[in-house]
C-alpha cells in the first residue's frame, strides 16, 4: 500500500519533495505553474533531490517528445493513454530499485559518506580521499579554489572536474559549494552556533549569499532548517 500525495501544480509539487522526500515523484508533463520537465529538471539537479525516481506522464507521443521528457532524467516516460498496472509495476520497480541503493546510500547522509562509499576503482577512490582531505581542511577558508585545490590534490583543472564530475555527477565548484553546505548543515542541527557564526565556518563571506545558497540545496533558509531540526530532536 502506498501514501500518496497530490499537488495542484509543479511549484506546489516542488516544495512538498523538499518537505517529504518521496521515494517516487510521478508527474504529468502539462502543469501550471511549473510543468513536469521542469519539475523533473530541478529534482535531478539538486544533489538531495536527485535519487528520488521520477515517472512522466504525457499525451505527447512522438519520438522527440519522449527523448526529451528523458532527457530531463526522468527515469520513466509513460504515453496516454496507459495500462495503469503498468504504472504500478513501473512505479514498484523503481521503488523497489530505490530500496536497494538504501543499503550503500541513505538520503541524509553526508556527500564525504556518499563518496567514500563509491562503488569506484582503488586509483579512484584514492583520488577522491585527497580531494575531501583538501577540501574539509579548507572548509572555513573562502579563499579555496579551483587552482589551489587542483595544486594541493596534484592534478589537471581539466582532469579533476572529469574526475569529479564522472564519480559525483558535479562540476568541481558545486562539488566544493555542496560539501560546505553539507558542514553547513551539520552544525544546524547542533544549534551550537548563530547563523552568521556557520556560514563563516563553512567558507561564507556573506550571510545573505550563504541562505540563498542554502535554500536552493535544502528548499529552506537556514533559519527554518535549525528550528525543524530542534523539532525533530525534540520529538
Amino acid at each position: 500500500m502506498y501514501h500518496v500525495t497530490t499537488s495542484c501544480n509543479g511549484k506546489e509539487a516542488l516544495e512538498l519533495i523538499f518537505k517529504k522526500a518521496p521515494d517516487l515523484v510521478i508527474s504529468d508533463i502539462m502543469m501550471p505553474e511549473m510543468d513536469g520537465l521542469t519539475l523533473c529538471r530541478k529534482i535531478k539537479q539538486n544533489i538531495n533531490l536527485n535519487h528520488i525516481p521520477v515517472i512522466l506522464l504525457t499525451a505527447k507521443t512522438r519520438e522527440e517528445d519522449n527523448l526529451e521528457g528523458l532527457n530531463t532524467g526522468a527515469d520513466a516516460y509513460i504515453t496516454k493513454p496507459f495500462n495503469v498496472e503498468i504504472l504500478q509495476k513501473t512505479a514498484e520497480n523503481l521503488i523497489n530499485t530505490r530500496q536497494q541503493l538504501r543499503k550503500v546510500f541513505t538520503g541524509q547522509q553526508s556527500q564525504e559518506n556518499k563518496v567514500q562509499k563509491l562503488e569506484v576503482k582503488s586509483p579512484d577512490e584514492k583520488l577522491m580521499e585527497r580531494i575531501m582531505k583538501v577540501i574539509n581542511n579548507n572548509i572555513s577558508n573562502p579563499n579555496l579554489t579551483i587552482e589551489i585545490l587542483t595544486t594541493e590534490v596534484g592534478i589537471s583543472r581539466v582532469h579533476l572536474h572529469r574526475k569529479l564530475k564522472e564519480l559525483t555527477n558535479q562540476t568541481t565548484r558545486d562539488f566544493i559549494r555542496n560539501i560546505r553546505l553539507k558542514q553547513a548543515a551539520q552544525l544546524l542541527s547542533e544549534k551550537q552556533h548563530t547563523i552568521s557564526e556557520i556560514a563563516m565556518l563553512t567558507g561564507f563571506t556573506d550571510p545573505n549569499n550563504f541562505s540563498t545558497t542554502f535554500k536552493e540545496l535544502y528548499g529552506v533558509p537556514p533559519s527554518v532548517y535549525m528550528k525543524e531540526q530542534l523539532g525533530k530532536k525534540e520529538e
